[in-house]
């Protein structure tokens, strides 16, 4: 299976079940992200049409019916902040390291570049080395470190904090 096999693409409300799937796989690998199940069908559709109603960009991969991957970014809600904007992605397991997460990314930084974002922040976990290097591969630059920012089952890791700016 190709990576050209897999289309990039505006996530639709359509995608809503397709893309929590997605989404619940990643969070039960328990390394990447900061929660461990997949919320709701109704949550997730309503995070979903929050980012289509406030044009944040929104992508997914796309595998046949299948969504493999997603990359958000979202808006910071404060006025003297709406400059500034947050990623969250994930590509689903037997789908790295084939630059679908480098597409969705660029993808989703140049839609933010459109709808005047001018920062783009993310957070990486450090033992999360390959996702690190994609970011810095892209042009994030590191901001910080929140030591021991992560304790799941009772061990730590380090949270590197990353901007973009468009």
């Amino acid at each position: 299976m190709a990576s050209d096999a897999v289309a990039i693409r505006p996530i639709a409300l359509g995608d809503v079940v397709a893309l929590r799937d997605c989404v619940d796989a990643v969070m039960r690998e328990r390394h990447y992200l900061a929660y461990q199940e997949a919320f709701s069908i109704e949550e997730t559709k309503a995070f979903v049409a929050r980012n289509m109603r406030e044009r944040n960009p929104h992508w997914v991969a796309t595998h046949g019916p299948r969504i493999v991957g997603w990359c958000d970014i979202r808006r910071d809600p404060i006025p003297v902040q709406s400059h500034c904007a947050v990623l969250g992605m994930g590509v689903v397991d037997s789908y790295r390291g084939r630059g679908i997460g480098e597409r969705l990314i660029r993808a989703a930084l140049e839609d933010a570049r459109v709808q005047g974002f001018e920062r783009v922040e993310l957070s990486v976990y450090a033992k999360n080395t390959r996702a690190h290097s994609l970011y810095r591969k892209i042009g994030f630059l590191h901001e910080g470190i929140r030591i021991r920012g992560k304790k799941l089952d009772g061990e730590y890791d380090d949270v590197h904090m990353l901007v973009y700016f468009l």
